[in-house]
C-alpha cells in the first residue's frame, strides 16, 4: 500500500514537472493569413501603432505585410495594388487622402480582399467592411470639459492648436472641446491654428498667441506631437512652469504617446486622453479573421468602431498609467 502511494505520488510530482505543451502556430487564430498593413505616414503615434499591431499579429498567427505612404496617396495607391495583386487575406489601412483611399477600397472588394480602415475614417464609411477609431468628438468634449472644471469662473485665454481639419480626427476633435466651452463666457479662444499635425505652424501659432497675449492661460492641443512646439514657445515667453505654479499655462492634448507621458508624469501638462490604440489595432485583425476564416457577416452596428479615450492625469496614472500606450514600459 505504501509502495502504491509512493507510486501515484511520484506519478503527480512528474505531471506537475512535464513543460506545458507551447500552442502551435497553425492553432492560431489567424494561421495562414497574411495582413497587408498600409500606413499614411511614421511618426511616434504611428510607431506606437505599428507596435502593437505586431505584437497582435504574432499573438494571433498573422503574417502583416507592412508598407508606408510617406504622406503620399499615390504611392498608397500603389502600395495596396501591389498588396492585392500578391493576394493578401485582408487589408488594414490609415489613409492619407480619404477620398483617395476609396479607390483603393474598391479595387480590393473586386479581388475579394476585405478591408478595414483605422484611426482616419474614408470620406465613405459605408465602403470599408469595418472602421475602427478613436472616438475624435467625445476625447474633444473631455478636453473641454476638464478645462471648464479647472479655470471655474477664472477669465482664461485659450489657444485652439488644431489637427488637420480636412481629417475627421482634425474636425471633431475641435468640435468637441468647442462644444463643451460653450455657454462659458469667461473661456475665451484667442487663436486658432490649424497645424495639419505638424509641428512648424504650431510654434508659429504659440508665439505669436504670446507675444499678443502674455496672459494666455490655456492650450489645447489636438495631438500630443505638438507639445514640444508649446512647450518651446511657453519657454521663450517665460511662461513654462509646472502645474500648480502661479506661472503655470493649462495644457491638454490627445493621443497617450510617450512624450504626452512624461509631460503629464512630470507635471507640465494637466490632463491627456489616450486613444486605445492596442484594442483598435488587435480590433482590426480580428475583423480580417472574422470575414476570412469565420465567414462572419460584420453587422451594422459593428461597422463602425469608435472608443473613447482615457483621461490620465498626474493624480491618477498610478491607477491609469498601465492603459496608456505611451506610459508602458
Amino acid at each position: 500500500m505504501k509502495y502504491k502511494k509512493l507510486s501515484m505520488g511520484l506519478a503527480a510530482a512528474l505531471m506537475l514537472a512535464l513543460p506545458s505543451v507551447p500552442v502551435q502556430a497553425d492553432d492560431l487564430p489567424g494561421a495562414g493569413l497574411t495582413v497587408c498593413l498600409s500606413l499614411d505616414k511614421v511618426n511616434a503615434f504611428r510607431e506606437g501603432e505599428l507596435a502593437l499591431w505586431r505584437k497582435a499579429a504574432e499573438e494571433l498567427g498573422i503574417k502583416l505585410v507592412e508598407q508606408v505612404a510617406g504622406e503620399d496617396a499615390q504611392r498608397q495607391s500603389s502600395q495596396v495594388d501591389t498588396c492585392i495583386a500578391q493576394g493578401v487575406s485582408g487589408i488594414i489601412s490609415i489613409p492619407w487622402d480619404n477620398q483617395a483611399v476609396l479607390q483603393d477600397i474598391e479595387r480590393a472588394h473586386a479581388a475579394g480582399i476585405p478591408f478595414v480602415t483605422v484611426d482616419q475614417a474614408p470620406a465613405e464609411l459605408n465602403t470599408v467592411d469595418t472602421h475602427i477609431g478613436g472616438n475624435p468628438t467625445a476625447d474633444g468634449l473631455a478636453a473641454g470639459k476638464r478645462l471648464v472644471a479647472l479655470v471655474g469662473d477664472k477669465p482664461t485665454k485659450v489657444v485652439d492648436l488644431q489637427g488637420a481639419l480636412s481629417a475627421v480626427n482634425g474636425q471633431e476633435r475641435d468640435a468637441g472641446f468647442k462644444e463643451a466651452i460653450k455657454g462659458h463666457a469667461n473661456i475665451q479662444i484667442v487663436a486658432e491654428v490649424p497645424t495639419e499635425w505638424r509641428p512648424e505652424p504650431a510654434l508659429a501659432g504659440m508665439e505669436n498667441a504670446l507675444q499678443a497675449h502674455p496672459d494666455l492661460g490655456a492650450v489645447y492641443a489636438a495631438t500630443d506631437g505638438l507639445l514640444p512646439p508649446i512647450f518651446s514657445a511657453l519657454q521663450k515667453a517665460n511662461r513654462y512652469a509646472k502645474v500648480g505654479d502661479p506661472n503655470h499655462v493649462i495644457v491638454l492634448s490627445i493621443d497617450g504617446d510617450p512624450q504626452g507621458c512624461k509631460a503629464i508624469s512630470e507635471g507640465w501638462a494637466d490632463a491627456g486622453y489616450a486613444t486605445p490604440i492596442a484594442e483598435m489595432t488587435r480590433n482590426s485583425l480580428q475583423v480580417i479573421i472574422d470575414i476570412v476564416k469565420d465567414k462572419k457577416k460584420i453587422e451594422e452596428k459593428d461597422k463602425v468602431q469608435l472608443l473613447a479615450g482615457l483621461e490620465y492625469t498626474k493624480d491618477n496614472l498610478a491607477d491609469t498609467g498601465s492603459k496608456v500606450w505611451g506610459c508602458a514600459k
